[in-house]
């Protein structure tokens, strides 16, 4: 995941993401997909202060939804809810000093044992070769160039901050002010193994993350997609009719339960490659997208959907004993 933020950083927006109201001081920060925000955010206004649902892919990103948050109110950002610890969703804590950064337990474990550590990798591959670049003394125009983007990446590198989630929980937590409600709620495994939403009873408003795709193929680089199904049941049986994804525009109950229906055919799909004993090359190079989902974004991830969810099955499959042998006749 760093590896392609760092493609972004430093690209502007496309075009700047839109902020839509979704009831009274409720916000929802839709992107461009080919813009540096990558994934949704939004924010809740309480009556002294504002509560932040993800920070984007880079600090620029960031400091926009900062932005758009002082054109909406001139309360102070008290809160910022990670969904989970994915660079998409963190990249733009920075942009919010002094807010408490709230996550799951497993959220906050995973930036530090992998984003943190991949940033410092990095940072000193960076370094390194740009020391390289300089020692060569570059004389022509195209060795400049090289020498300035290196220049470039090891400067955003060295501006972004890897900050993890310092209020943690393991179910949930509650924030209450002004007479406003926000639950913070784990559900259970999916996207990742640390997933939170951000529920408004009172508005029946669920901020989802990357829980739900609205009409994508989902990232399953860390997902438990044999889980992920259950999950979503759970985020159905919320009190709720909005629901804003981590990708795509804000949905439904019907947007959601499609999204459901995608992991059982996909599990469908690939469960009979399984039996059959098919390998997993096999499965990936034949197993097709189905109809229904073929005008939905992220189409390159679907391949990976098929790895994962083979993987998955055999795992599962291997872990159930044979049933025992009656005992012999004597």
């Amino acid at each position: 995941m760093l590896a392609v933020l760092l493609l972004a950083l430093g690209l502007p927006a496309a075009e700047p993401p839109e902020i839509a109201q979704i009831a009274e001081g409720v916000y929802a920060r839709v992107v461009s997909p080919d813009g540096n925000a990558v994934a949704n955010s939004g924010f809740v206004v309480l009556e002294h202060s504002v509560v932040v649902f993800d920070t984007h892919f880079t600090p620029e990103a960031g400091e926009e939804l900062r932005t758009a948050i002082r054109a909406v109110t001139d309360r102070p950002v008290r809160y910022v809810v990670n969904s989970h610890g994915h660079t998409d969703h963190t990249h733009g804590n920075q942009a919010f000093p002094g807010a408490h950064l709230v996550g799951s337990d497993r959220a906050r474990r995973d930036v530090i044992e992998v984003d943190l550590p991949a940033w410092e990798r990095a940072l000193a591959s960076a370094e390194s070769q740009l020391r390289a670049l300089g020692a060569a003394l570059p004389g022509s125009a195209d060795e400049r160039t090289r020498l300035r983007q290196q220049q470039q990446y090891r400067d955003t590198l060295s501006r972004l901050r890897i900050l993890p989630p310092q209020v943690t929980f393991e179910r949930g937590l509650a924030i209450r002010e002004g007479g406003r409600e926000i639950r913070l709620l784990y559900l259970g495994a999916g996207h990742t193994q640390g997933d939170v939403v951000l529920h408004l009873p009172g508005e029946k408003i669920v901020f989802a993350g990357d829980l739900f795709f609205n009409r994508a193929i989902p990232n399953v680089e860390d997902a438990r997609v044999l889980e992920w199904g259950a999950t979503v049941d759970a985020l159905l049986a919320l009190d709720a009719d909005t629901f804003v994804p981590g990708h795509g525009a804000v949905g439904s109950r019907e947007d959601v339960r499609a999204f459901r229906r995608y992991l059982h055919d996909l599990e469908e799909l690939v469960r009979p490659a399984v039996d059959r004993g098919d390998s997993l090359q096999q499965a990936v190079g034949t197993i097709e997208v189905p109809a229904a989902y073929a005008a939905w974004r992220f189409q390159n991830f679907f391949p990976a959907n098929v790895q994962k969810m083979y993987i998955e099955l055999k795992e599962r499959s291997a872990a159930v004993p044979p049933e025992a042998e009656p005992p012999a006749k004597r």
